[in-house]
């Protein structure tokens, strides 16, 4: 059921590469795993949509990581993008995104990263956000992919972060490149989103080359994923198994009423 006077999707809304809230997050000490997969699908990933909307939400990417994941990888991780930096901090002034935030102390450890990117240098700091490109991207629109990989015994974490570095800077000075690419990584794990603006492109992908650098734990593309119901409806949720990763769509607040 949509939302009264909601709009389908009609356009394009590119937004700054630095809009995006770099998220992620480890599953709050004591919670039953079973439980917190059903707490993202039925509460926190469909509560993002339907909250953050109205505050400037311009695309929304999370993935769920495997139940068989590497401990010290994050459980949830995702790219939260707003109209810009401005829309993100406004909408921390309003009773719905205070309550927005604090559902994350329902699921999420206090030890969850979340932040804006920098731009990308020739170096990774550890717990760093980064983008490698500095042209506005739609990520509601498009092709998007992301690789999370861990770093494999005996190399050292430093050595590992500037393995990263170097592929990074690399893939950032061919030809044929993404439009959009977003990273962080810690000296055990590294997470790297990219986006296409359509499938043709998608195919010159080479982030599973990074498989050679970090054992890989997920590798996807998004799904196309929408919240057909409002607040006051009777919703299930959705179901979250580990492994998935979403790309939802929605209409922005600019196409509404």
């Amino acid at each position: 059921m949509k939302s009264p006077g909601i709009k389908p999707t009609s356009g394009i809304m590119p937004v700054p590469p630095d809009a995006v809230r770099v998220w992620r997050g480890f599953c709050l000490e004591g919670l039953d795993r079973s439980r917190f997969l059903e707490m993202l699908g039925s509460i926190f990933i469909p509560a993002t949509v339907k909250c953050q909307v109205p505050l400037g939400l311009s695309a929304y990417l999370p993935s769920v990581l495997p139940m068989n994941k590497p401990a010290g990888v994050p459980d949830e991780i995702a790219l939260v993008f707003y109209e810009s930096q401005d829309a993100y901090r406004t909408a921390k002034e309003t009773l719905a995104g205070r309550t927005y935030s604090k559902l994350h102390d329902l699921v999420f450890s206090p030890a969850s990263l979340s932040g804006f990117p920098a731009p990308f240098g020739e170096a990774l700091l550890p717990d760093t956000p980064y983008h490698l490109f500095d042209a506005a991207v739609d990520w509601q629109q498009g092709v998007c992919r992301v690789f999370v990989g861990v770093r494999r015994a005996p190399k050292a974490g430093s050595d590992f972060l500037a393995d990263a570095a170097a592929w990074l800077a690399a893939e950032r000075a061919r030809a044929g490149r993404p439009d959009g690419a977003i990273v962080a990584a810690s000296q055990d794990y590294l997470v790297y989103w990219e986006h296409w603006p359509d499938a043709a492109s998608a195919a010159r992908s080479r982030a599973s080359t990074l498989a050679d650098l970090a054992a890989p734990v997920l590798d996807n593309e998004a799904a196309p994923q929408t919240v057909a119901a409002g607040f006051w409806d009777r919703y299930p949720g959705l179901k979250i198994s580990g492994g998935e990763t979403f790309c939802f769509r929605f209409p922005r607040r600019s196409e509404s009423l």
